[in-house]
């Protein structure tokens, strides 16, 4: 039977030096940030612990996060944030990449070519499938006629779905699995569930992986991710993920809590 963490589960948390969140769904959904966090932070941060923001949303770029989470009084740096598109772009640049179709918002956009790509709706040598909240029927043609032309093929991450303050939206991998009908072709993704997206950054602190703790809401790329990576792993029922769904899923966490509010009510 499935439990909900207690106060001397949360307790042990304060042990780990690193802290990894996701943001949607586990912080805040939308714009409406959850209960306690801004306190959750500023306490984590007089305790001197590593804090780092995760997240696959590609529909925005990095300094638009970074305004985002300052806008709630959060006080951090890009240091702070991890994106999806920070390995693809890696990725892109070391197989040398620079014509790309890239299905993304304005402000992706301005992010790719900040990085020195050429975005281009003719002759791409890769499609780059991103949360494309400005996505047009006609962009969704011409991907299908760059797929079905066998060009190379890639996604920032896999999610199916995005929570909102007014419910699901269709994320990334939804898009994928339209194009996927039409075309029978899937991409190569980043992101989470990959391990490296924490571990990369525990090399940098050299650290282990046993020192850290991810707090998220998706079992299939959060908790996934975080088990694939050997970190403690703490599922938030706040965004995606209910108690059945852990139950039937292979990825089940070490922790479960209601919300990011009860591990401040457990610490503090």
């Amino acid at each position: 039977m499935l439990m909900l963490a207690n106060i001397t589960d949360l307790l042990k948390l304060k042990e780990k030096k690193v802290f990894f969140f996701d943001l949607d769904g586990t912080l805040y959904l939308g714009n409406n940030l959850f209960e306690g966090v801004p306190e959750l932070i500023d306490l984590l941060k007089k305790m001197n612990k590593r804090l780092y923001f995760l997240s696959n949303n590609s529909s925005k770029s990095t300094s638009d996060y970074l305004k985002k989470l300052n806008s709630f009084n959060l006080n951090i740096t890009n240091e702070n944030i991890i994106l999806s598109q920070h390995p693809t772009i890696a990725f892109l640049k070391k197989n040398n990449y620079k014509n790309i179709f890239l299905m993304g918002t304005k402000s992706l956009k301005d992010e790719f070519i900040q990085e020195g790509f050429t975005l281009t709706e003719e002759n791409p040598e890769i499609l780059v499938l991103a949360f494309d909240q400005e996505l047009t029927y006609e962009r969704l043609v011409k991907a299908t006629h760059f797929l079905l032309n066998d060009i190379p093929y890639i996604a920032t991450h896999p999610d199916d779905r995005c929570p909102t303050e007014n419910g699901y939206i269709p994320d990334a991998g939804g898009i994928a699995a339209l194009l996927e009908k039409t075309t029978c072709k899937l991409p190569r993704v980043f992101g989470k569930p990959n391990k490296e997206m924490l571990t990369f950054k525990l090399e940098q602190l050299e650290l282990t992986p046993k020192d850290a703790v991810l707090f998220g809401d998706r079992l299939y790329t959060d908790i996934k991710m975080g088990l694939n990576a050997g970190v403690m792993t703490c599922c938030v029922l706040s965004g995606e993920t209910t108690l059945e769904m852990i139950k039937n899923s292979q990825n089940k966490p070490d922790l479960i809590i209601n919300g990011i509010w009860e591990f401040l009510e457990a610490i503090k």
